[in-house]
């Protein structure tokens, strides 16, 4: 199987890592595809387990239990590499905007986030290889079990293993921007993600139930009783409901006034929008049309729909796929399961259909975190030549001379990479 896959943008380069009870590719091994030509490019090796691959067309970002290794994508050099918690699910963000790069990634202390900027053009060859600047982040007081950035790094948000709180900082200065409240009983977040204007951020976890949040907008002051749109998963207070005014904007309690002598409940923000699906082991982020988002769910299943950002509530369901071996449905979108429609979101439910999302993680190995850097100077242009062609579509002489130069890199390093 596949533990690990990452695509660079929409293009035909895919970069991954073997995973599961039978790996396809060794899991401490990392392939840059190229898919177009159906062949591997280039190959990066390490002495533990790889956990999450991020890729930008000038950066290749490699995360491991304790390691986060920066690589220029045209080279292959090493650039940066940094000290991390233990952090078995990956956890990284690496901005994907055209100006400077940033990279984000859990500290050495629980709970906080190390924030990285690289100067522009940080994986060209003759750019600056020093950090531009870096920031630490005190997001939670546990582990942080989930992070997200926006399209340019500028916003970072965090979950915690607690599952009920999402905070907002602003990247620059580290200062925190907001606090959402996804509900008052613990979850595992299973994903974070922005929209592409940065305006929204989409929030699922194993209660089954996908949040919307508006983000740096004011908020609207609702009663606390009040069972509008707004509301949490679980908790006896958790059905605030959405504000009446115009714009769009999260529901808030209506005793916010006193919320500096109340506990930090009464002063979170609840969702603007909210859509359930049956099988709570689901990822989700926003898609190409205005205010849909796309859910994928683990047995297979495929959801689209769609919020209003202005009044918010229930989403409504646009699209539903089944995709898995077992399906009879010949066409690509059909009606949903008679169980999506009787489900009923109850935290029993939830505690009895949620599993873990082991698969989608490569079988780890405790070993010594004294991981090899590959090294593969001597065909560093070939890999330039066949990685930028692929990556923009040509598939003129030169890329394809280039890639075929590029086959032959399998860079196998016998050395360690020099220590922060």
């Amino acid at each position: 199987g596949i533990g690990v896959v990452a695509m660079l943008f929409r293009t035909n380069i895919l970069a991954f890592a073997g995973g599961g009870k039978s790996p396809k590719y060794q899991p401490h091994k990392v392939v840059i595809w190229d898919d177009l030509q159906a062949r591997t490019i280039a190959e990066l090796s390490f002495r533990s387990a790889v956990k999450a691959v991020r890729l930008r067309r000038d950066l290749v970002v490699v995360v491991l239990n304790n390691k986060v290794y920066v690589y220029g994508f045209r080279s292959l050099s090493l650039l940066d590499s940094i000290e991390t918690t233990s952090n078995p699910k990956g956890l990284c963000c690496l901005s994907i905007g055209a100006d400077r790069a940033v990279l984000v990634c859990p500290g050495m202390q629980q709970g906080r986030a190390l924030v990285v900027f690289y100067p522009r053009a940080f994986g060209e060859l003759q750019a600056p290889v020093a950090r531009e600047r870096t920031t630490i982040i005190a997001a939670h007081e546990s582990a942080i079990a989930a992070m997200a950035t926006d399209y340019n790094g500028m916003l970072l948000a965090t979950a915690s293993d607690k599952g009920t709180i999402v905070r907002v900082y602003d990247t620059t200065s580290g200062m925190r921007r907001q606090e959402l409240r996804r509900g008052a009983d613990r979850a595992e977040i299973h994903s974070l993600a922005f929209s592409p204007t940065g305006d929204f951020l989409v929030v699922s976890s194993d209660k089954g139930t996908i949040h919307i949040f508006a983000i740096g907008r004011p908020t609207s002051v609702v009663s606390s009783s009040s069972t509008g749109g707004g509301y949490s998963d679980g908790g006896a207070g958790g059905s605030a409901g959405s504000g009446s005014g115009a714009g769009s904007s999260n529901a808030k309690s209506s005793l916010q006034r006193i919320s500096r002598v109340l506990p930090a409940y009464f002063s979170s923000e609840w969702s603007l929008a909210q859509f359930r699906v049956p099988d709570y082991r689901c990822i989700s982020a926003f898609g190409a049309d205005p205010h849909t988002i796309v859910a994928v769910c683990a047995n297979g299943s495929y959801y689209k729909a769609r919020f209003d950002p202005n009044k918010g509530g229930e989403m409504v369901r646009e699209e539903y796929a089944q995709f898995d071996d077992a399906s009879s449905d010949s066409s690509p979108i059909a009606a949903a399961p008679e169980a999506a429609a009787a489900m009923v979101d109850t935290d029993a439910d939830a505690k009895t259909q949620a599993q873990p999302l082991s698969s989608a993680q490569p079988m780890a190995q405790d070993e010594p975190e004294a991981e090899a850097a590959p090294t593969s100077v001597s065909a560093s242009a070939s890999l330039s030549a066949a990685a930028m062609a692929a990556a923009t579509g040509s598939t003129d002489a030169a890329g394809a001379s280039g890639a075929e130069a590029a086959s032959s890199l399998r860079g196998e390093a016998e050395g360690g990479p020099d220590e922060e």
